[in-house]
């Protein structure tokens, strides 16, 4: 059973403050683990990620083997029936809407001085998507990474897929409406480190996107700064705050299209009716027993999940901003009217016809999102996350008397001689062309 708390109960707010704790924690063997397959892939290469794949995956495989062929891909997607492709069409079609208008501006001005000053985006050259395998197959994360790297016009994209899962057909046409460059049938740490420093066949990437276990997250992590990341996610989660007013049963199958991903998912329902929350988790045992995912939903819900009592739905808010949820869910009847009070939320879904779902697929906003209370300081995945920022100066010389003068000063006042001399022989031109 999930665990209930009451906000307005002295003992329940630190109670829950654990709770949230409990799914953020690392082992050091994790650690240790991820470090060892990133210090063999570097030094071994292929062969490491070889010996990797076979030990993590059971599956034996040869150089020529990790890249998937053109021939592979052809002959799974041929398995697709039209209605397949359509649905996968109408996804990336939604997407790409939502996406291209994020394209950021470049600009450039000159001020009163005639100073040239501005900035210039510019894709970067190479990424490297990740798709987790496990359970499940999510054509929806190729999409998802696939779109907005494109739309910022990214040259080179790289796959990669656990081995189990590397010729579905939904996963590989999917690759195909994104343009994807190359695949890889590697997946874990072993595919990070992979895409981080290159090997005899994966070439070395800019940046890495995606989402994985807990083994994928601490390889992103301890591979940024050789390569940029995304973000470095967690268990997926989600936050639905409702009222009474909602149907009990359509937030219970919120809660648990959430905890049939992974046993450490977590689903939290906030409310400010204790007998709402009460029928809530009733639908949830009734519903799970359902489902074919039965056994990952309890243990999901059974250890991750939680009802929360509010006072009202104002206190519920504050609540999410500090729990800072990757999905929140807001099933009220007028959801907008709190929109300003969200700080912390990887993507908010507005009202009863709303469901998170909706989001994982075809809403049109991205489904790669900060977990585990990152959304106090990252974003869901962009079309600028793909892309980078470069600033623009340019100082015509009848300018550059007044500010060098004040930039020498600066050089000297911080002891850097070096620096003061850059503007003093500049200053020495225009002072000796002024005399003349």
């Amino acid at each position: 059973m999930a665990q209930l708390f009451h906000l307005n109960r002295s003992d329940d707010y630190p109670r829950f403050t654990q709770f949230l704790k409990g799914n953020i924690a690392l082992s050091e063997s994790t650690r240790e683990a991820v470090n060892q397959i990133i210090t063999g892939i570097v030094s071994e290469k292929d062969r490491a990620l070889i010996a990797f794949t076979k030990k993590f995956d059971g599956v034996n495989l040869k150089s020529d083997e990790l890249l998937v062929s053109e021939e592979e891909i052809e002959a799974s997607v041929n398995n697709l029936d039209n209605s397949q492709k359509d649905m996968l069409k109408a996804s990336f079609e939604r997407l790409w809407k939502f996406h291209e208008k994020q394209i950021p501006t470049s600009l450039t001005w000159k001020d009163e001085d005639s100073v040239t000053l501005g900035w210039i985006w510019q894709p970067i050259q190479s990424c490297g998507l990740y798709v987790p395998g496990g359970t499940a197959t999510y054509p929806s994360s190729v999409l998802m990474m696939g779109v907005p790297a494109r739309i910022a016009g990214v040259k080179s994209i790289a796959l990669t897929v656990p081995p189990s899962n590397a010729l579905d057909p939904h996963l590989l046409y999917a690759s195909r409406l994104v343009s994807v460059d190359r695949i890889y049938r590697v997946g874990g740490a072993q595919a990070i480190a992979a895409l981080a420093y290159g090997t005899e066949t994966i070439s070395a990437v800019d940046k890495i996107a995606g989402p994985g276990n807990s083994f994928v997250t601490e390889a992103k992590r301890q591979v940024f700064g050789q390569v940029g990341i995304d973000m470095v996610a967690g268990p997926t989660e989600v936050v639905v705050i409702s009222d009474n007013n909602s149907r009990p049963d359509w937030v219970a199958a919120d809660l648990i299209a959430q905890a049939e991903h992974d046993p450490l998912s977590r689903s939290i329902l906030i409310s400010d009716c204790e007998k709402f929350v009460s029928k809530v988790f009733s639908e949830v045992a009734r519903q799970a027993e359902l489902l074919p995912r039965k056994d990952i939903i309890l243990q999901s819900w059974n250890s991750n999940g939680a009802g929360v009592i509010v006072d009202n739905i104002v206190q519920g808010i504050e609540l999410s901003n500090e729990i800072a949820p990757e999905h929140l869910q807001l099933n009220l009847n007028d959801p907008e009217r709190y929109l300003d009070r969200i700080s912390n939320a990887g993507s908010v879904f507005l009202g009863n016809w709303t469901p998170e779902v909706l989001g994982d697929y075809i809403g049109g906003p991205n489904h790669v999102l900060p977990t585990s209370g990152t959304a106090r300081f990252f974003s869901g995945l962009a079309v600028w996350d793909f892309m980078k920022r470069s600033t623009v100066l340019g100082v015509p010389e009848e300018s550059f008397g007044k500010l060098g003068r004040i930039a020498e000063k600066m050089a000297v006042k911080e002891h850097l001689e070096g620096h003061a001399n850059s503007i003093r022989i500049r200053m020495n031109e225009i002072e000796g062309s002024t005399n003349e």
